[in-house]
């Protein structure tokens, strides 16, 4: 099965498009991750997990976009970034192409989550313009519900991440200089969780800040220090355990994708009358 378009000539691109349902476009970013990462982790997984499901599913994969919405991680040498506007316009002037190819239905696998209102906004103008359904998936939400080792599967440089980069480009993780730094406190009365969220009272506030201003090392747990156990642990994340995940999440989407190409919503019916007929 030849599914990457990078490996395909022209006329084997011609017969793909003629008989693909979907695409799967993979996006990243290049910016730190803490010491022990690479600075391409996020483009990095988010292509081998995309390689993986096209595999698996023998759907589309275009080349993936490396460059991502990191700005905030400027502060950290390395981190090369898009302003989300022109993220927005590359995303859908490829849509436009996928669309003039007859493709309609796209899945995002995103691996950095700075990309995803601008990858979002993108979906939103595709789907006037051409009628096309975009799917975005982060592949820390495939274990939004289990915790790694502890651990939220979305900790910056945490054990997700440092596992499926070990299952991805071993040569790019360093562990014996893993660690994650707990998020700096300057208010016991405002707790911050991450370089956009804080926690106040029992609710939750946005305050847009830089990586720097919460994390000295550039790691860091996206939650409040006392939720997150294990900050200097990494024994556990062995290949083993590091193949294991990456299995994991490469089941998780590509079943998604098997289902999202035979997925369809109702045609627009949006009328007085219909929205009366709820009424009764």
């Amino acid at each position: 099965m030849v599914h990457e378009l990078s490996n395909m000539s022209w006329m084997e691109a011609e017969e793909k498009f003629s008989k693909a349902k979907l695409a799967i476009v993979p996006v990243g970013a290049v910016e730190q991750h803490g010491l022990h990462l690479g600075v391409g982790a996020d483009w990095i997984q988010a292509w081998n997990i995309a390689e993986k499901v096209g595999e698996r599913t023998d759907a589309l994969v275009l080349p993936v976009m490396p460059y991502g919405v990191s700005g905030h991680h400027r502060d950290f040498s390395g981190t090369v970034f898009l302003k989300p506007a022109t993220l927005q316009k590359v995303v859908s002037e490829i849509l436009e192409c996928l669309n003039r190819y007859g493709i309609k239905k796209v899945v995002f696998i995103n691996g950095h989550g700075g990309n995803l209102q601008a990858i979002s906004e993108a979906a939103k103008e595709a789907r006037v313009q051409y009628g096309m359904i975009c799917a975005i998936i982060q592949w820390w939400d495939a274990l939004v519900n289990k915790p790694v080792l502890g651990q939220p599967a979305e900790t910056h440089g945490g054990y997700a991440e440092t596992s499926l980069m070990l299952a991805s480009r071993p040569q790019a993780v360093k562990l014996q200089y893993a660690v994650l730094s707990p998020t700096k406190q300057v208010s016991k009365d405002i707790q911050l969780i991450s370089s956009g969220t804080a926690r106040f009272k029992d609710g939750m506030v946005r305050i847009v800040l830089r990586t720097a201003d919460v994390s000295q090392t550039g790691s860091m747990a996206e939650h409040h220090p006392d939720q997150v156990p294990g900050t200097r642990d990494y024994s556990k994340v062995t290949r083993e355990f590091a193949e294991n995940l990456m299995k994991e999440v490469v089941d998780y989407i590509s079943d998604f994708v098997r289902k999202f190409e035979s997925f369809e919503v109702p045609p627009i019916d949006v009328s007085k009358e219909t929205a009366l007929k709820a009424l009764k």
